[in-house]
């Protein structure tokens, strides 16, 4: 098809209208729709770029509103491609209303939005053109109800966000950027923008996935114009160019609408007309109601059904020739996706690893609540907003005394001048509980930072002291960095105040093992896997950084303030060595004054310039430490952390908390384990009927095809299952998976058959009824009526085999039809007074021969079709069994490189331990050789008898580690060895299944076979002891179900 016009302006009025045309067009595709639009300044080269995805020399015009170009798609077979061609706007002012609507539809109809434009000046200057994304928000929303988070919300819906920018001169500093980042376009931007509603600051918080591409001129000279209209006279560099950027486009997801609905044309169209009328009336488009009601009204859309891209029958069942008979189409199947959906926000539904989710909340929420009376509790709005983020998280955070401008700093850590955590300037303390804010990472795409701002600690207007120790344990059992924030110096009225890290060994547990606290045998390295980075911010820092008159750095100040002093009780010594145990990886950063005192009450209020260059710079390299070193939240074992984790983490403590137990840390791990490995199958589950509904088209011709199928299904269910779950070392949900896709397996196979068997029957009650009213008529109650009666049968028959996709069951339902039709052929033939009945009895004979010949014919399609299923079952095993070796090796790494971080961390805290019992070992010499009842060799033994026990202990410590390490590794080795010995004996199991299905067959085939004797058949009796032998060699045939492993 060409290009057709498919949303216009209304010269008189400015309004939009849809072309019914166009429309009739986009219904006919029924296949899933990859939809590319294009959006930019006149004179940019837009058509050009959408000819080139075409691949075509010029197709579409040069004329106002939207275009539509409907392709089969180049690499995806089972997808249509829909281009969207968008007039261009203009720097003077003009129809901004026309404008604005025809970008929102550019946005919602597409999964690609390009923004397009030449390279003119700074790139951003172009970037911030695009001023009607600010529109957006507020003309579209993903749920009435929850208008403040909509921004939020739309990021889970909203199409990629593609930028190219056109005839860029040679730059190579750009291109090894751009390459390094994947083509984020994050990454070119300069300083963020001071306003939160510039165009790109809206782009940034709105698209979750952005992305810059960047061409030379096409023209092979280099110079600017109209581009050159033969393919091979454009720029080589462009043609480079060109292909990066559409093997990326190309490559992208399907649409889809809210709740992952992968969308068609009939759906595409109607809902097209919805947004129109919407924006002409100018009211919101509200997505969750408009595709709830469009799923509702529009039953019959076929998504994911292979069909023909440009309309019409299906690909594969294309319509019979005019020589053969029309027949009924058969009921067609389709398989519907397993949704899942969360409370409170029920348009969020379960996303596969890898794709977009939501970045973005408007402003903080209170995530634990704590209440007058010290009880917390958690907000279960702000909890399933965490929870519908299922990207990893990095969370930074912070917690210290109250007063001391803890929300500040993580305004600036959220590039928010203004706005944000909430700040206070009187003497009480301002945040109560634990608050959360979730942003998209500014360094890392695909993921979300999540900041917690914690209640002061040490309020004098608290009664119950240890409420602050709940909220400091709940920071350090969350976050993935903890910053410490104070007010002066380190000095040890700093370190007394740090009096809460002594108190978690009371108020954590690591083993579930035991009653209490700290578990006997654990240790500073079975915290550290637990523990989070911890970053000590100094406010307010007045002191030159210098020591014994040389300057030092931040860390260094930190790390000298940690030391143990000679001579200081122990007691007092106790914060500096807890916090040197359980934080090995410790950051200090000090702040000046951020303003004069008079201005701190507004400090919110103050612009940039206004406050101390000392401050800025630090906090400029805080900012910068934070977002490129805090690492992204993880469980013990290496499992990445995702907001839904982390949700299920936060319910798992505080219920431990307000119970009055003591949180254990392997339990929550445990228990978050089940709660994951549960979502994972069914998470598998729903990508093993997304994958069938766009792969199956049943009925299938053969067995093996509808197995390969569900191969391919089944391999990817695997890998979301192996990629979500963590931990299940007895291969439990493993199990419940393959179980489950085995009854899928099993229900594929039987709605196969019915859908075959429903086209056969169709089709043979087409194809007999003349056949049947020729009887009804005696048409055949005449001598040759018999052979007459033969011959138009045989033709029917011929006619039933020419119909294609008939299925699987295409022989046994004709043979249960020629069965049904045997006591009318021998009436017809009893009938037919031109044979003698000698002739009767030959053709009596033959029609029996015949049936034979057709059950054998069965029989050796049921002995294939048993031996596919054999095959299949043997190869599902292979595929568990390689994947969860490869998962059992990712883990066996990952725990191999914590146990080295662990002993790493032991010998670090050897070392200091060896330069502590150096320093005293002056001591112990002058006290040896004061001792005057030892004589030298005596005070020698004793010091060798020192180093002895100093070798010792070292050694001792190495061995119990290495000892450790070797039991994991072995732990692991034998789970994995029990799983597949599981899993071989199951394949045993279902092996003897079909053993006994074949048995039965053959003891069918030897009763048919002495019937064929009897009745004097011998050559059909031959032919079917010659399949019999056949199944019983493959009966025999030894099954080696252990030489896959």
């Amino acid at each position: 098809m060409e290009p057709v016009c498919l949303v216009e302006p209304v010269p008189s009025s400015g309004a939009l209208q849809v072309n019914p045309a166009a429309l009739g067009l986009l219904r006919g595709l029924t296949r899933p729709l990859h939809v590319l639009a294009v959006f930019g300044p006149c004179g940019t080269g837009k058509s050009f770029l959408m000819d080139r995805l075409a691949g075509q020399g010029e197709g579409f015009p040069r004329s106002p509103g939207i275009w539509v170009w409907c392709l089969p798609h180049p690499t995806q077979p089972d997808q249509a491609l829909v281009l969207l061609d968008t007039e261009g706007f203009t720097e003077q002012e003009g129809d901004e209303t026309k404008l604005s609507r025809l970008f929102v539809l550019n946005v919602l109809l597409s999964s690609v939005f390009v923004y397009n434009t030449r390279s003119e000046g700074d790139p951003q200057r172009q970037l911030d053109r695009l001023t009607y994304v600010r529109d957006l928000p507020r003309v579209v929303r993903v749920l009435d109800e929850f208008s403040s988070e909509n921004s939020f919300l739309l990021s889970s819906v909203l199409p990629d966000f593609v930028w190219c920018l056109r005839d860029v001169a040679p730059d190579p500093c750009l291109d090894e950027v751009l390459e390094a980042t994947d083509h984020e376009l994050d990454s070119a931007l300069s300083s963020p923008q001071d306003s939160e509603d510039s165009p790109s600051s809206c782009v940034q918080r709105l698209f979750p996935c952005r992305k810059l591409f960047h061409f030379c001129s096409p023209r092979a000279d280099g110079g600017h114009g109209k581009p050159p209209a033969p393919t091979d006279q454009l720029h080589p560099m462009f043609q480079e160019q060109m292909g990066r950027f559409k093997d990326y486009a190309l490559s992208r997801s399907p649409k889809t609408v809210v709740g992952k609905r992968v969308v068609d044309g009939a759906f595409l169209a109607d809902f097209l007309e919805r947004v129109v009328d919407l924006l002409s009336r100018d009211e919101p488009v509200l997505l969750n109601e408009l595709c709830s009601d469009l799923q509702q009204e529009g039953s019959d859309y076929s998504v994911g059904y292979p069909m023909d891209p440009m309309g019409g029958a299906p690909l594969r069942r294309a319509a019979v020739s005019s020589a053969q008979p029309s027949v009924p189409e058969p009921k067609m199947e389709r398989v519907v996706p397993l949704q899942v959906s969360r409370p409170a926000l029920p348009v969020l539904a379960k996303v596969a690893p890898g794709t977009a989710q939501p970045g973005a909340m408007e402003e903080p929420m209170c995530l634990i609540e704590n209440s007058p009376d010290g009880e917390l509790q958690l907000n279960q709005r702000a909890l399933a907003l965490l929870q519908s983020v299922s990207q990893p998280v990095v969370v930074v955070a912070i917690a210290g005394l109250y007063r001391t401008g803890k929300s500040y700093l993580l305004n600036r850590l959220a590039g928010k001048d203004r706005g944000g955590f909430s700040l206070g300037a009187t003497v009480q303390s301002h945040t109560k509980g634990i608050w959360m804010w979730c942003l998209p990472h500014p360094r890392r795409a695909g993921h979300t930072l999540v900041l917690l701002d914690t209640e002061g600690l040490g309020d004098v207007e608290k009664g119950d002291a240890k409420n602050d120790v709940w909220i400091f344990t709940l920071a350090v059992l969350l976050s993935g960095t903890l910053v410490y924030n104070s007010l002066g110096t380190i000095d040890q009225r700093a370190l007394e105040q740090l009096h809460y890290v002594t108190e978690l060994t009371e108020h954590i547990k690591v083993k579930v093992a035991g009653e209490g606290g700290r578990q006997k045998g654990e240790d500073s390295a079975e915290f550290v896997h637990f523990f989070p980075a911890f970053v000590w911010a100094v406010r307010d820092f007045t002191l030159q950084l210098e020591l014994d008159g040389r300057e030092i750095t931040e860390d260094e100040y930190l790390e000298n303030a940690l030391k143990r002093r000679q001579g200081q009780p122990e007691k007092l010594d106790l914060p500096k060595k807890y916090l040197r145990q359980y934080f090995p990886s410790r950051k200090c950063f000090v702040f000046d004054r951020p303003a004069p005192r008079c201005d701190l009450a507004r400090l919110d209020e103050l612009p940039e310039a206004a406050l101390s260059p000392d401050f800025l710079e630090p906090a400029q390299r805080f900012c910068s430490h934070i977002h490129q070193h805090a690492g992204t939240k993880t469980l013990p074992g290496g499992h990445v952390v995702t907001g839904t984790l982390l949700g299920n983490l936060a319910v798992t403590y505080v219920i431990a908390i307000r119970s009055g137990a003591v949180p254990c840390m392997e339990s929550a791990v445990l228990a978050l384990a089940q709660i994951e490995n549960s979502a994972a199958v069914g998470e598998a589950v729903a990508v093993y009927e997304e994958q069938l509904e766009w792969r199956a088209a049943l009925p299938t011709e053969s067995v093996q095809e509808l197995l390969e199928v569900h191969a391919q299904c089944e391999r990817e269910a695997l890998r979301a299952f192996m990629a979500r779950a963590f931990k299940d070392d007895e291969q439990q949900y493993q199990q419940q998976l393959k179980d489950k896709l085995d009854s899928k397996r099993a229900e594929l196979c039987h709605r196969n058959e019915e859908a075959s068997s429903d086209r056969c029957k169709a089709v043979l009650m087409e194809l007999s009824q003349e056949l049947e009213e020729r009887v009804r008529e005696g048409s055949y109650s005449v001598p040759g009526g018999y052979q007459r009666f033969l011959a138009d049968q045989r033709e029917m028959v011929e006619k039933y085999q020419r119909v294609p996709w008939k299925g699987i069951m295409a022989a046994e339902v004709l043979q249960e039809f020629l069965k049904s039709k045997e006591t009318v052929a021998q009436a017809v033939l009893q009938t037919d007074q031109s044979l003698t009945d000698r002739q009767r009895e030959i053709e009596a004979e033959r029609a029996r021969a015949e049936a034979a010949e057709r059950e054998a014919q069965l029989s050796q399609e049921m002995q294939a079709k048993t031996e596919q299923l054999l095959q299949d079952q043997t190869r599902s095993h292979q595929e568990h069994v390689q994947q969860l070796t490869a998962k059992m090796e990712q883990d066996r790494k990952q725990l191999l490189a914590e146990q080295e971080r662990a002993l790493a961390l032991k010998l670090q805290a050897a070392e200091v331990l060896q330069e502590f019992l150096k320093s005293k070992e002056t001591v112990a010499q002058a006290v040896l050789q004061t001792d005057q009842s030892l004589t030298d060799r005596q005070r020698e033994i004793e010091a060798e008898r020192a180093r002895a026990e100093a070798a010792e202990r070292e050694a001792q410590r190495s061995q119990e580690m290495q000892a450790k390490t070797e039991q994991l590794l072995q732990d692991q080795t034998r789970s994995h060895q029990e799983h597949v010995q599981q899993l071989t004996a199951k394949m045993e199991q279902d092996r003897k299944q079909l053993l006994a299905e074949q048995e039965r067959a053959l003891a069918l085939k030897l009763q048919e076979q002495e019937r064929l004797l009897r009745e004097g058949f011998r050559g059909e009796a031959a032919r079917l002891e010659q399949q019999m032998q056949s199944l019983r060699q493959e009966m025999n045939r030894p099954q080696d179900t252990c030489s896959i492993l």
